[in-house]
């Protein structure tokens, strides 16, 4: 009887995510796989970039089983390879999640902790999820660019709380709290932009302070931008936030881990399958925790159904 596990897989580890105890938790799959028959090749990551080629070349090469060993950002250089490989059929594909990263926020939604033994138990005993994955479309200097993203896609405050964490990790390592201290450190100082929003037949033009547009709820290392976002309805869940006062932004605040962001009057919320969004040049982009050096305008989008994925 063919089971989720019994294919050959791809286990693709970044080494650098969360480093701790890395050897251990290595030595522990490999010994897991061995033992439960699973046959696999892996690869280790050397910089930034380098998961997306490596799944690349696994998918061209026949692989349909792919493990990724690491954070969101893995993750996400990882969905960028498989979605920019030369092949018919992505549905087909099936991905399995060892959560290794700092903030985890694709993996929270799962239930997917840092707890290496839970998740390689949910590897070999879970079901598998047809999952939906987002798509950024672009022109740069003439060329047009894609870029896809399997949790969100952040603008203004967003995108500098993630450019401030990057920062940090160079200096002080992968730690949980770093979206926190990077998110308390920009609050107050970040100046709002001009943003034009299209989307259905609706148009929205504001000061933009910051906005979210996500597959899966959390971000930002468990913050809940959009409450209500699940990556399996073929829809975009987006949250803007206009131009706060210093004491919306103390309110927005309190509401950012209990779910009820949403219902602050600075908030603006909708859900979609794409939309345009015309910006400042110079405003930061950030997709699943990356920095995405694009060109506004952005067209956004969603990929129903386009792989599947071992969940709990």
């Amino acid at each position: 009887m063919e089971t989720i596990t019994s294919h050959h897989w791809a286990v693709i580890i970044n080494p650098k995510s969360g480093k701790t105890k890395f050897r251990k938790q290595q030595k522990y799959l490999f010994m897991t796989l061995k033992h439960a028959g699973i046959q696999f090749e892996y690869r280790l990551t050397k910089f930034a970039g380098h998961a997306s080629k490596i799944a690349k070349y696994f998918v061209e090469n026949n692989f349909q089983n792919i493990m990724v060993v690491g954070g969101d950002g893995t993750m996400s250089e990882v969905i960028n390879g498989i979605f920019s490989a030369n092949i018919e059929n992505t549905n087909v594909l099936k991905i399995a999640l060892i959560p290794r990263g700092t903030g985890n926020d694709w993996g929270r939604f799962w239930n997917l902790t840092s707890d290496y033994k839970h998740s390689i138990d949910v590897f070999l005993k879970g079901k598998l999820q047809p999952i939906d994955i987002g798509k950024v479309d672009y022109d740069m200097e003439g060329d047009k660019e894609t870029h896809f993203f399997i949790n969100s896609i952040g603008f203004g405050l967003d995108a500098t709380v993630v450019n401030i964490t990057h920062r940090l990790k160079e200096i002080f390592g992968s730690h949980s709290f770093m979206y926190t201290v990077s998110l308390l450190s920009a609050v107050f100082t970040y100046m709002s932009h001009k943003v034009k929003i299209h989307y259905t037949d609706k148009i929205i033009e504001e000061n933009m302070f910051t906005m979210n547009i996500a597959n899966g709820c959390y971000s930002g290392g468990g913050m809940k931008q959009t409450p209500a976002a699940v990556p399996y309805d073929g829809l975009l869940d987006v949250m803007m936030a206009k131009k706060p006062t210093f004491f919306d932004i103390i309110g927005a605040l309190r509401r950012l881990f209990n779910g009820k962001l949403l219902e602050h009057p600075v908030i603006l919320s909708f859900q979609t399958q794409n939309l345009d969004v015309i910006c400042d040049d110079n405003a930061l982009i950030e997709a699943d925790g990356i920095i995405v050096n694009g060109m506004s305008p952005y067209k956004i989008s969603i990929i129903p159904n386009a792989i599947q994925m071992i969940v709990p």
